[in-house]
This record gives C-alpha cells, sequence and structure tokens, in this order.
C-alpha cells in the first residue's frame, strides 16, 4: 500500500462494506478491463474491488473512453448475486443506483449544492461532468456485476484545455482541496448497498432524489438506440428507470440508449 491509499484503508473498506478483496495498484489501463480479463479469479472472492491510483484507457459507454489523470478515483467493484439484494434481470437498475450513491456521497463531502444527474448515471457539478460510471453484467461460476467508476476528484482541470473545461471539472476545482480517495470509495460503497437495500421492488424511493438533481428535466434531448432517433422534452425518470420523453406522440419511456443531444 502506499500513502494515496493505506493499508487501514484498505482494512476499513473490506470491514465497513464487507469486501472479501481490495486490490490496490499503483498503475493499470483500465480497472473494468483488469477486473474481466481477471473474473475467473476475483469471482471466486465476492465482493471484490479494484482500484488504481492512475488509469490510462479507462472505458466509458460504447466506444468512449475515460481519461483519468492522477488524483482522480477510478475503481471497479464486483458484485455476486449475493452480494446485492436486487434480482440479476433488474441489474441495469444499479446503474441509476450508483449514479445517485455517488452524487450523494460527493455532495456530502463538498457540501456543495450544484451536483446533478444525467442519464442514466452520470455526475455533473456545475454543469460540467465529474464522475462517469459503466455498469456491465458477466457470467462466470455465476453472474457478476462489475461498476466501474471514474471520479475526477484530485486532478484539477484548471490548466487543461479550454474545450474539456467546458465539459469536464474535479472536485478539487470547487472545493479548492484536496480529498482523500479512500474516504469517498467508502462512503459510496456504504451508500450503493443501502440504496440496493432501498430499492428492491422499483427505483421509487430513488425519484424525488432524482428529481430535484436531475439535468435533463426540461431540455429538449435527442435519443438514439441502434437506428432509432427519438427527440422530444425530458420529464424525468419512472420507478423503472426510464428516461421520459414527451414527443409529437406522446410520453415515451426510454429503457436504453445514448443521448446524443441535449
Amino acid at each position: 500500500m502506499s500513502d494515496w491509499f493505506p493499508e487501514l484503508a484498505r482494512q476499513e473498506i473490506e470491514r465497513q462494506a464487507g469486501f472479501a478483496l481490495v486490490d490496490v495498484f499503483d498503475e493499470l489501463p483500465s480497472t473494468s478491463d483488469h477486473a474481466l480479463a481477471n473474473l475467473a479469479t476475483y469471482s471466486q472472492q465476492l465482493p471484490a474491488l479494484v482500484v488504481a491510483r492512475k488509469q490510462t484507457q479507462g472505458r466509458g459507454r460504447g466506444s468512449r473512453s475515460w481519461f483519468a489523470g492522477e488524483g482522480a478515483l477510478t475503481f471497479t467493484a464486483m458484485l455476486g448475486t449475493k452480494d446485492t439484494p436486487i434480482e440479476p434481470h433488474h441489474w441495469p437498475r444499479c446503474s441509476l443506483i450508483a449514479g445517485v450513491a455517488m452524487c450523494q456521497a460527493l455532495e456530502g463531502i463538498s457540501q456543495s449544492d450544484r451536483f446533478q444527474l444525467k442519464w442514466p448515471n452520470d455526475v455533473y457539478l456545475a454543469g460540467r461532468k465529474v464522475c462517469g460510471i459503466l455498469v456491465e453484467k458477466r457470467d462466470a461460476a455465476e453472474p457478476v456485476l462489475c461498476i466501474g467508476i471514474g471520479v475526477n476528484v484530485n486532478n484539477s482541470l484548471e490548466h487543461a484545455p479550454s474545450d474539456v473545461q467546458q465539459r469536464a471539472i474535479a472536485l478539487t476545482d470547487i472545493t479548492g482541496q484536496q480529498h482523500f480517495l479512500p474516504e469517498i470509495l467508502l462512503d459510496f460503497l456504504i451508500r450503493f448497498q443501502s440504496l440496493c437495500q432501498q430499492n428492491v421492488e422499483s427505483l421509487a424511493n430513488l425519484l424525488p432524489y432524482w428529481r430535484d438533481h436531475c439535468l435533463l428535466t426540461g431540455r429538449h434531448v435527442e435519443t438514439r438506440q441502434a437506428e432509432q432517433t427519438i427527440e422530444g422534452e425530458c420529464g424525468g425518470i419512472d420507478a423503472t428507470g426510464a428516461l421520459l420523453i414527451e414527443t409529437s406522440a406522446g410520453q415515451l419511456p426510454i429503457v436504453s440508449g445514448e443521448i446524443v443531444r441535449w
């Protein structure tokens, strides 16, 4: 272990969040790629966590990349069927739960009211992206839920190119402080577990928070799934996690796809 992630922090995550394994690396191309490449091994020690001080080839949704400099929080949590009360066929719900859990964790640490959620799980701060989340389901000996997260925390974007500054931000750019990454990680894990318990049947308990933090509500958005494009005014989400779009043909729930314009 090192100063950025001391041994005591690893032990506290194992104890308080109930993880069987916390695997910490100085650098990885991608925590999710590493987790999936070694899934057969990790699946014997679930729930497991892969954390990297620096990630050089992080993955976002689709073909997107997530490049996180030193000072970012990058990790992938692997959960089996016994590690979450939500049934595997409802695991897409965990994508939205993870977004809310991280948004709440960052709010609590920064005491800022400028956080918002962009469906399904991106976290925005002051109108710019601060956290990206990629949720994937894989089958090993049993189904495994892999939650890959990158958060701009101490990797200030103050001196980044202007186009990067327009779309991304780091927590330290708002707080003016350096933050202890394991503390944010542990807070997220505990919140995620609690929210899963609260939203076993549906996401109804999540709706009030989402309503208050939705980046897209009232905006004209365009979504795309395969070759189908749907556009209209966003009306938030429903208890299944679907994005609600008011179109000329009425309200349509979008359960998957990509927001290409907003």
